[in-house]
């Protein structure tokens, strides 16, 4: 599988107490059909995940889940978490009520200090849900994990049967170059700096999770499609 397209990092949503609003879930789900995008990333930073309990988490992606049942967006959750045996809960139910992939961030407290220790995490992570595509979530600037993208890809690539890539959240434009061209395009690398989308795409992303997704796709599939035409002109 690929993530093409715009994937919008959904918000979580809360009532005025500050408990989950499950309710709202599906007035997002329409927006997002209207915005024209191509899936949802469920509870990741956007989604304030290390602010909610497992069983929250659970919940959410639950109702993610079945209010997207039929719908041609695909629902991706992320299962990072500080503990890894909760990451491994939320992997497991994840792929329970049917995710189309799964996504994990580093842990952010005991970090990882080696490609490989981080690597053994994702594996863990990717085995509670196995028959589900795994994507590593690279986001140094909030976890402080800043380990090379593509010394990853080829040893998850040899280790982890249903790794897929990485949600590149990461300024490095080198980085995501060599990712994106390791072993013949193996692997699928969805870019995740909003704001750098335009270089990205210029770059050959097919694919973008960010949170402004949620409110101006429209703009930027525009600015996609402008760079599919050939149209680099500049309006002043």
């Amino acid at each position: 599988m690929r993530l093409a397209g715009l994937i919008a990092a959904v918000h979580s949503p809360f009532d005025d107490s500050g408990e989950l609003q499950l309710s709202a879930v599906e007035g997002q789900a329409r927006l997002m059909a209207d915005q024209g995008v191509a899936g949802v990333f469920i509870c990741g930073s956007t989604g304030e995940s290390h602010s909610l309990s497992v069983g929250e988490r659970q919940e959410l992606s639950a109702r993610w889940l079945q209010v997207l049942r039929g719908s041609l967006i695909m629902p991706i959750v992320h299962v990072g978490a500080i503990f890894l045996r909760d990451s491994l809960q939320l992997a497991a139910h994840a792929e329970k009520i049917g995710a189309t992939a799964i996504a994990a961030q580093a842990p952010s407290y005991f970090r990882p200090r080696s490609v490989a220790e981080l690597c053994e995490s994702c594996e863990q992570i990717a085995a509670a849900a196995p028959q589900t595509p795994f994507y590593f979530y690279d986001i140094p600037v909030m976890t402080g994990v800043n380990l090379s993208m593509p010394d990853l890809l080829q040893r998850a690539g040899e280790r982890i049967p249903n790794f897929r890539g990485l949600k590149f959240t990461n300024q490095d434009l080198m980085s995501f170059q060599i990712c994106q061209r390791l072993d013949g395009g193996r692997y699928d690398i969805a870019f995740g700096v909003d704001e750098m989308l335009l270089a990205a795409v210029c770059l050959g992303a097919a694919g973008a999770v960010g949170s402004s997704y949620n409110f101006a796709a429209p703009i930027y599939l525009r600015l996609i499609a402008a760079v599919q035409s050939g149209d680099l002109s500049v309006e002043r």
